[in-house]
């Protein structure tokens, strides 16, 4: 086999880089050099021609990184090479990758480029390896790279004998969304509210350019009759409405959830598209939430809680879609994580439990109370609602708290106006811990904390917990050495 010679990314990464340049100086390039163009004043000078080297230097920096930024493949480990005068090297395995994610912005797609990122389970900057700008075809090559390194990783360490003869080349959609679906994410992820910032800076920006004042005088003589109100309003309406389900399904319109033996697959986006795949095996825990929206609509939106990091925060590729209905969520986990359960029948929280936390003194309150009586005393009532709001999520969290041990499983539900389901494994659990304080003490009370692999940590906790249930989870956690396999 051929030794495969060290490689650059694609030449447009320098465009690319250009592009993401001027769109971040994009305020001080207007300020500069288009509304103070031709200016006298000496500072300004100063500034402009400041800045004018600043990018000059910017726009070199670029093509330098991207000269010496080389890469190649070699017995399933990657070398990276980049630094013109200080040289700097890395080495990253490939059966060391725990997910994959591929994104096509629109600039990627109008070449027929596109970028692959490899994430391992390290912190930091050393947690990623991005390849931003690459050809379709050279994405494809380091995909199948990787996944024939892990193929080989996974069938000697981790896959039982009676899988291996199962197939393995097709892959099972889970998900595509409806019609109906894009309808419902519309209104419930509220994105036609995203219009009115866009109307105010637009109007704005034609008021310094045009005089309004004269238009505001005509349109304020319109506005006095009621049924051009009525149309008025209707239009802008009906615009919202348009520009919500347009948005939405710019961003969810071609997702779909697939999965094989091995992986889940998760593809979203119709003018930046992205796709992002985790092994099963990495995945720790899982959650579905819902906010107060959603469970007045009945939707629920599920996240894989992952060893590795999950890329760009902008992407949610953690998360499967955000508005699936609840038993679709609860049955999805289980299609795709067949080795999970979802048990909806969970222990509520005890009458003792109750107690302490109307008893637990809010020191927010107390803070917020005798800083109106000191400044303001004629708003007394504020610390009334607030003592009024505070219980009554405090009511809401403890009605919607659960939990549940389930032989290997364990579930904790808990929250108010919006509420989180956490389910995990005992041995994807790595910490444990139980504690009291006094006034759980008195109550025979105790919160309960696990604590799973991922990027950050993930901790989660459920407070007031009966110190009999506390004793069975920490009997339980210790359990787990039946599990452990000494090779």
């Amino acid at each position: 086999m051929m030794e495969e010679h060290a490689k650059r990314l694609h030449p447009f990464k320098i465009p690319f880089e250009f592009w993401k340049l001027l769109k971040g100086n994009a305020f001080f390039i207007i300020m500069l050099y288009v509304l103070n163009f031709g200016s006298e004043k000496m500072y300004m000078k100063v500034l402009q021609i400041g800045f004018l080297v600043y990018l000059i230097w910017k726009v070199i920096s670029i093509i330098l990184k991207w000269y010496t930024y080389t890469y190649q493949i070699k017995e399933g480990t990657i070398y990276i090479t980049s630094g013109l005068i200080s040289k700097s090297y890395r080495t990253i395995p490939l059966h060391k990758v725990q997910n994959v994610q591929q994104r096509t912005t629109l600039f990627h797609k109008i070449f027929s480029l596109t970028s692959i990122t490899f994430e391992t389970g390290m912190t930091g900057d050393q947690g990623t390896v991005p390849f931003e700008v690459i050809s379709r075809k050279e994405a494809e090559r380091l995909e199948v790279e990787y996944a024939s390194k892990q193929e080989i990783t996974v069938i000697e360490a981790e896959i039982p004998e009676e899988r291996i003869a199962e197939p393995i080349n097709g892959k099972t959609i889970h998900f595509t969304p409806t019609k109906q679906d894009v309808l419902k994410a519309s209104f419930t992820s509220l994105s036609f509210l995203a219009l009115i910032p866009i109307l105010a800076t637009l109007y704005n920006t034609l008021d310094d350019f045009i005089n309004l004042e004269n238009a505001e005088g005509f349109l304020a003589k319109l506005l006095d009759t009621w049924w051009i109100i009525t149309i008025v309003l209707a239009a802008l309406i009906c615009v919202a409405v348009a520009f919500g389900i347009v948005s939405t399904f710019v961003k969810y319109g071609k997702y779909e959830i697939s999965s094989d033996h091995e992986r889940i697959y998760i593809k979203k986006g119709v003018l930046d598209e992205s796709a992002f795949s985790i092994q099963k095996e990495k995945v720790q825990a899982v959650e579905i939430t819902q906010s107060i929206i959603k469970r007045l609509l009945g939707l629920a939106e599920v996240k894989l809680v992952s060893a590795g990091n999950t890329g760009d925060e902008e992407l949610e590729t953690n998360t499967l879609y955000p508005f699936l209905s609840i038993e679709r969520a609860y049955g999805m986990v289980e299609e795709i994580l067949p080795a999970y359960k979802v048990e909806q029948s969970m222990k509520p929280l005890s009458k003792q439990a109750f107690k302490i936390r109307m008893l637990r003194p809010s020191f927010f309150w107390i803070l917020t109370t005798l800083a109106i009586y000191y400044f303001k005393p004629s708003l007394w009532y504020i610390s009334l609602i607030l003592l009024v709001l505070i219980y009554s999520l405090r009511i809401m969290d403890y009605k919607n708290s659960r939990y549940l041990l389930n032989d290997e499983f364990i579930q904790f539900k808990s929250g108010s106006l919006e509420t989180s389901l956490f389910i995990t494994k005992r041995s994807k659990v790595i910490q444990i811990e139980v504690e009291r304080t006094k006034l759980q003490k008195l109550f025979g009370l105790a919160t309960i904390e696990t604590i799973n692999r991922s990027k950050p940590v993930h901790h989660t906790k459920l407070q007031d917990v009966s110190v009999e249930y506390a004793d069975e989870f920490y009997t339980w956690y210790m359990g787990r050495t039946k599990n452990i396999q000494v090779e």
